[in-house]
């Protein structure tokens, strides 16, 4: 039987011989729902595996070889977070990057009041409370499936990724399954490499070299500390890299949250459909902003798709007499 610790700063924890659960608190309201449809829309094949209710991967945190899952609690403000290794050395790093992926910390109170002062993003945050801000584990391999994932479709990106891990990352087994799996491969390991596997365009390959080498000579710092707009600049000093990936990088890698990718192609077409809007008012949470227009079109264009749907099903009826 697992016994109850006290709380710790992550949350509530349950210690046990195969790993560790601890609860970790948000504040409401969390739209659960949206941020685990991101994880699986960009998942990285080998290494995560997320369903409707649950996000898992493995990792390394210094010199261990871990697990972890992740699930939202019903009828709690709160996400259980399973850990194996119970291993107390990196219980904390392995805490704070959840918190971080799933953007925990967020007051969405504070995002709702900000949001008050333009109707748009009013309407917006009453229509969809509770956005969260995704990101990755690490920084580095959130660059990286950024770089490979644009302009291309989800599974598209999703194999690219999938053949930059299989072929470069190292081979390591699932501490929970015991099956084989990958660790993304980092930036000593793509600085020199062809890249030959991943079946990209030259300049995709080329920019992914070259940011790795960046930031392994430290030109490129991925620290969350730093000056963000001096980020971006060394992001656009990267060849390959031009302001869509210096913002959406600074928005999903380190968590930026004033980062709006405004040369994006459905930004661009909410900033046209709504000139008067004024993103400079909501600083510094821009970011937030970017989410819910992504939102706001995501759902405008799922409703399109059903309503094309019935439309086809009510011909087929017409034509077959049904």
């Amino acid at each position: 039987m697992r016994s109850r610790s006290a709380r710790n700063r992550g949350g509530s924890k349950i210690g046990g011989g195969d790993g560790i659960e601890i609860n970790l608190p948000f504040k409401s309201p969390y739209d659960w729902q949206t941020i685990i449809r991101f994880y699986q829309s960009h998942l990285i094949p080998g290494i995560e595996r997320v369903t409707n209710n649950s996000f898992e991967r493995v990792f390394r945190v210094d010199d261990t070889i871990g697990s972890l899952r992740v699930q939202a609690m019903v009828g709690a403000p709160q996400l259980k977070v399973r850990i194996v290794p119970e291993d107390s050395k990196i219980r904390s790093e392995v805490v704070s990057r959840v918190r971080k992926m799933f953007d925990l910390d967020c007051d969405p109170m504070l995002i709702a009041k900000s949001f008050a002062r333009i109707p748009l993003l009013a309407k917006l945050c009453e229509r969809f409370p509770g956005l969260r801000l995704a990101r990755g584990w690490d920084a580095f391999e959130t660059a990286v499936c950024s770089i490979l994932g644009q302009l291309v479709s989800a599974g598209q990106r999703s194999n690219l990724i999938g053949q930059l891990v299989h072929s470069y990352g190292e081979e390591i087994v699932d501490p929970v399954s015991g099956e084989n799996a990958r660790l993304f491969p980092g930036p000593d390991a793509l600085a020199n490499s062809d890249l030959g596997a991943v079946k990209t365009t030259l300049v995709r390959r080329e920019a992914i070299r070259e940011f790795s080498r960046r930031v392994l000579s430290g030109a490129i710092s991925l620290s969350e500390t730093q000056d963000l707009a001096g980020f971006r600049k060394a992001l656009l000093g990267t060849k390959g890299l031009g302001p869509w990936s210096a913002e959406y990088i600074s928005l999903r890698a380190i968590g930026d949250r004033d980062a709006f990718p405004r040369t994006d192609l459905i930004l661009k077409r909410a900033l046209k459909l709504h000139p008067d809007l004024d993103l400079d008012r909501v600083k510094p949470w821009r970011s937030y902003a970017a989410i819910y227009l992504w939102k706001e079109f995501a759902e405008t264009l799922s409703k399109r798709n059903r309503r094309n749907e019935n439309e086809a099903l009510l011909q087929r009826d017409r034509i077959t007499g049904r």
